[in-house]
């Protein structure tokens, strides 16, 4: 009897060994993901409707050709925007993760607008220019680059119209508060005509910078510019300073996702940097009531650099949820790749 005992017990023992490890080598399901942008839903999501950067650029443009060439004042141009971004859908990636997107969500989508500003080269000198813009960029990811690239391309045609020269003092602080300091304060210190600046803490620094200077402060890519204290007022900016926000309709992309999946009920990853102030903003202020009105239920996972993604995707998984969400966010706009990486296991 006894020996039979050891028997069973032995059996029960390689059993579980055997389920143990099947379970921890078993991949776990890829995840549907909704970003906030449409470059980074190009990387790993599979719809959202999103904000086309290159277009946010041209607008810029628009705007420091305003202030530069016909004289306006940019306390007195109202901060623009993506008014109605296109449903956009990544038939790709959804099919790698398994994912039919409903017919539903497939009839409004459209291809995305062509944008394109063709750039008037001959209008952009390196010395003895007219203007001279001074451009301080964050880091380079795709998004924040197009929003140089549209910038610079609309610029040029507008000064090239109005027989002009422009010369751009292209500056990236990659990443480092104290580089958005020093570049910012260099600009004041060139007395360029016009400082444009694409992301927020990159913004801030160029305000605090040209403060008690006549330079104007344009931006761009940034969420929240009044709660940045970048200017009073969509409307009225108050300040030298005006610009466009990358604000995306994060309601609309979370009801995207119920509609997605065909149901009511959805539990919401939101997948964030914790330290980036236009990410908190979106998911807090925007996403998290959305949700709670709606009656969808979420787990949030604040990371604090690109490391920590493999550990937060996996504790969204273990938690249940139906889907990711990502916010325009500078951080996993580079670490899109990686997302969708980590996501579908490959």
């Amino acid at each position: 009897m006894k020996k039979l005992t050891s028997i069973l017990l032995v059996a029960l023992m390689l059993v579980g060994i055997v389920m143990s490890a099947a379970s921890c080598s078993a991949p776990s399901k890829p995840l549907p993901v909704v970003c906030g942008e449409s470059g980074m839903n190009t990387d790993c999501g599979i719809a959202t409707y999103g904000i086309d950067y290159y277009a946010l650029g041209v607008a810029a443009g628009n705007m420091a050709a305003d202030i530069l060439i016909d004289g306006k004042a940019a306390s007195t141009i109202p901060v623009g925007g993506e008014a109605d971004p296109a449903l956009i859908v990544n038939q790709a990636v959804a099919d790698e993760i398994g994912f039919t997107i409903p017919q539903s969500v497939l009839d409004k989508a459209g291809s995305k607008s062509d944008t394109r500003v063709t750039r008037n080269t001959a209008a952009i000198v390196s010395s003895g220019a007219d203007y001279t813009v001074g451009i301080l960029q964050l880091t380079q990811h795709d998004a924040l680059d197009q929003s140089n690239e549209g910038f610079k391309d609309q610029l040029s045609v507008r000064v090239a119209a109005a027989n002009k020269t422009i010369s751009f003092d292209d500056q990236n602080a990659s990443g480092d508060e104290s580089n958005n300091v020093t570049i910012a304060e260099s600009f004041v210190a060139k007395n360029v005509d016009l400082i444009y600046t694409i992301a927020t803490s990159s913004s801030q620094a160029a305000v605090t910078a040209a403060s008690e200077t006549d330079i104007p402060v344009i931006f761009n890519a940034v969420t929240d510019p009044v709660g940045a204290g970048l200017v009073e007022s969509l409307t009225a900016p108050g300040k030298n300073v005006t610009g466009i926000s990358d604000i995306n309709p994060v309601e609309k992309q979370l009801d995207l996702i119920a509609e997605l999946l065909g149901k009511d009920d959805v539990k919401i990853g939101f997948l964030y940097t914790a330290a980036e102030t236009n990410s908190v903003y979106q998911v807090r202020t925007l996403g998290i009531p959305h949700c709670n009105s709606k009656g969808y239920t979420y787990v949030e996972k604040g990371i604090s650099d690109i490391n920590d993604l493999e550990a937060a995707i996996t504790a969204l998984k273990n938690a249940g949820v139906d889907a990711i969400y990502i916010p325009t966010d500078n951080v996993l706009a580079n670490g899109c790749a990686t997302v969708h990486t980590i996501n579908t296991g490959k």
